[in-house]
């Protein structure tokens, strides 16, 4: 049986741990980002950070969050008081990204989505009267901050990156599907299905099989005209791995 041929789309500097596992589970590997993390101007969130001594909650859901807002602690010298605060993260490698910062993460929800995040809040009865710091993309959902506020939180929601087209990876991914030279393409965010259409015809969307990291990325890519091969459970590199390894078992036979 011939390898499996993945495309890994993360931006740049983010796909190391899935391909290595893809690589271990015998698929041949391209990584071609789609997107780049791009900083958005850091004095929102320093001004948020100078009124860290009224939050209670600092929540971060990505690892990029983690980095932006650690450069942030740092320029501004707020460490001691964070130290002081809960942090709520969403994933254990975003847990991994805070613990190496030296915070610990007072919340990790079961499953890695906001909706199980949100029901992880409502079962604590503190969170009414609370501040939440809550540093994230531009396009973040508003499942969060909404939830939140229905609880009771006084929420900052602070936009710090975006997810920007990566143009090269467009190109190169749409002139490897044209070659026929990939079986699956793996999607990590709605941001990452977004740069995917703009790389494929409509007219070819359906032809390409995708392996999606969650069921919000999976109705993205469905809306988008995508068909979902593969989704993960958990919800993680791992997890990724291990379906997609499933799917192939399934579809070689």
């Amino acid at each position: 049986m011939s390898a499996l041929r993945v495309a890994v789309t993360r931006a740049a500097g983010k796909a190391e741990s899935l391909s290595s596992r893809l690589i271990a589970a015998g698929a041949e590997v391209h990584e071609i980002p789609l997107t780049r993390i791009a900083r958005l101007d850091p004095a929102p969130l320093q001004a948020a950070l100078a009124e860290i001594g009224k939050v209670r909650w600092i929540l971060l859901t990505s690892v990029n969050a983690v980095e932006i807002f650690a450069d942030a602690v740092r320029k501004t010298g707020t460490g001691e008081a964070i130290a002081d605060r809960y942090v709520a993260v969403v994933g254990d490698v975003t847990a991994q990204a805070a613990e190496a910062h030296g915070w610990r993460a007072d919340m990790v929800p079961a499953q890695f989505t906001a909706e199980a995040m949100l029901d992880a809040f409502a079962t604590r009865g503190d969170v009414a009267g609370t501040t939440v710091l809550y540093p994230c993309a531009v396009a973040a959902r508003d499942v969060l901050p909404d939830g939140l506020r229905a609880l009771g939180a006084h929420v900052v929601v602070v936009p710090c990156y975006e997810s920007v087209p990566d143009r090269d990876g467009q190109r190169t991914l749409g002139q490897m599907l044209a070659s026929g030279m990939l079986d699956l393409i793996t999607v990590a965010a709605p941001s990452a299905v977004d740069a995917l259409a703009d790389a494929v015809p409509p007219e070819h969307a359906s032809r390409v099989q995708l392996a999606s990291i969650g069921p919000v990325t999976s109705k993205a890519a469905r809306q988008a005209g995508f068909r979902v091969a593969v989704e993960a459970n958990p919800y993680t590199a791992e997890g990724l791995v291990r379906a997609i390894t499933e799917w192939r078992a399934r579809t070689a036979t």
